[in-house]
C-alpha cells in the first residue's frame, strides 16, 4: 500500500512562539530530504500546500470544526479540493478536547457529515478522515461511539469514514488538566486513564492504546480501513519526563528517552501487523502511516508555560535538534 518513506510524516507547524510573541514559519525554508518523509499536515487547508525546499510531500488538508470557526469558507475548500484531487481531508482536530474543536458528540456528528458530503462532492475521489481524539482511551473511544450514534440518530446510517485516524499522546485524563475530559460526556467509574509526565515516553503504552484502537475499529466494522497516526511524539519537558534529580541531568535523561521512544516506536509501527485486527489491504498492518510531533514547535517555555518537546528542528536558525539528527539517522538506514 505504501513505501516506508510513504508512511512517514510529520506535523509542521505554521505559527510558534518565541517567549510571548507568535512567529510565523515558512515551509519554504526547512531543507527536509534528510527526514526521508511522504507526507505533512500543518491543521489547515490550501488551494497550494506549501512545500520545503529540496522535496514535494503529500499534503493532507484538514477543516476545523471549532464553534468559532464553523461553518468553514466551503467556497475556498471547494477550489482546494477541486485543485488537489485524491487528497485526505480530516475533519476536525481533537474534536472532544476543550482545548482544541471542542465538540459534542451531537456537534461533531453534524460537522462531520456535511464536511464529508460537501468535500465529496467537490472531489469524488477525496479521502475522508475522522478528526483525531487525543489519545484512543476507552473514554475518548466512547466519544467517537456517541458521535457515531448521534450521526445515525440525526441522518439514519453509520458514519462514513474512509481513513481512521487518532493521535497518540499519553496524557493524564482529568478536569482541567491534562488531556481533559472529552466535551459532553462524563467519564464512568475507571474509565479514565491516569498517566505520570514518565508514561508520556512509554513505547509500551503506545502500543498497547494503538492495539486497543485497531481492536475496536473491528468490533466496529471498519477493520479494513486504513489506520493513521497524524500526531504523536512526547510533548512534555524531557525534565519533567525524566522524573527525579538534578535539573540538568533530568533533561539529558528525558533527552535520552525521548530518543528511545521514538526509535521503539518507529521499530514497531513498521512491523506490525495482525492477522486478527490488522488491514488486510495493507498485509494485515496495524497502522498505515503516522507524523511526529512536530517538525519545528518551539520547545517547552518554562516562564509562558508555551511550547511542547520533540520538535525535530529549531525553528530559530532551522538546524536539526538532537531529535532530529536521532530521526535522520533511523531514517538513513531504512530501504525504500
Amino acid at each position: 500500500m505504501y513505501s516506508p518513506t510513504e508512511r512517514f510524516g510529520i506535523g509542521f507547524v505554521p505559527e510558534v512562539w518565541d517567549g510571548d510573541t507568535s512567529v510565523p514559519q515558512s515551509l519554504g525554508n526547512y531543507d527536509l530530504a534528510a527526514l526521508k518523509v511522504g507526507w505533512y499536515l500543518d491543521w489547515c487547508f490550501h488551494a497550494a500546500p506549501p512545500q520545503p525546499r529540496d522535496v514535494n510531500l503529500e499534503y493532507m488538508q484538514l477543516i476545523s470544526v471549532h464553534p468559532d470557526a464553523w461553518p468553514p469558507d466551503w467556497s475556498a475548500i471547494r477550489w482546494a479540493a477541486e485543485l488537489n484531487p485524491g487528497s485526505t481531508w480530516i475533519i476536525g482536530n481533537e474534536p472532544e478536547s476543550a482545548l482544541q474543536d471542542n465538540c459534542t458528540p451531537m456537534e461533531y456528528a453534524r460537522a462531520y457529515h456535511e464536511a464529508y458530503h460537501r468535500v465529496r462532492r467537490y472531489d469524488r475521489t477525496a479521502q475522508i478522515a475522522i478528526g483525531a481524539v487525543v489519545q484512543p482511551t476507552p473514554l475518548r473511544r466512547r466519544w467517537l461511539e456517541e458521535a457515531m450514534r448521534a450521526h445515525r440518530a440525526l441522518y439514519g446510517k453509520k458514519m462514513p469514514v474512509d481513513v481512521w485516524n487518532i493521535h497518540v499522546h499519553i496524557i493524564d485524563e482529568k478536569e482541567g488538566g491534562g488531556a481533559g475530559i472529552p466535551r459532553g460526556i462524563l467519564p464512568q467509574p475507571g474509565e479514565a486513564r491516569h498517566y505520570t509526565p514518565q508514561d508520556c515516553a512509554n513505547a509500551r503504552i503506545f502500543v498497547s492504546l494503538v492495539q486497543e484502537f485497531r481492536t475496536w475499529m473491528a468490533h466496529q466494522g471498519e477493520r479494513n480501513k486504513p489506520l493513521i497516526i497524524s500526531e504523536f511524539g512526547v510533548l512534555l519537558p524531557s525534565d519533567m519526563v525524566a522524573g527525579t534529580g538534578v535539573a540538568e541531568a533530568r533533561t539529558e535523561i528525558g533527552d535520552q528517552l525521548v530518543e528511545e521512544f521514538m526509535v521503539q516506536t518507529f521499530d514497531w509501527l513498521l512491523q506490525a501487523r495482525s492477522e486478527r485486527i490488522g488491514c488486510p489491504r495493507d498485509e494485515n498492518r496495524l497502522v498505515q502511516r503516522w507524523a511526529w510531533y512536530s517538525l519545528n514547535d518551539s520547545f517547552h517555555d518554562d516562564d509562558t508555560e508555551k511550547g511542547f518537546n520533540g520538535s525535530l528542528y529549531d525553528h530559530r536558525d532551522r538546524a536539526l535538534t538532537r531529535f532530529g539528527r536521532t530521526f535522520a539517522a533511523y531514517r538513513a538506514r531504512a530501504t525504500d
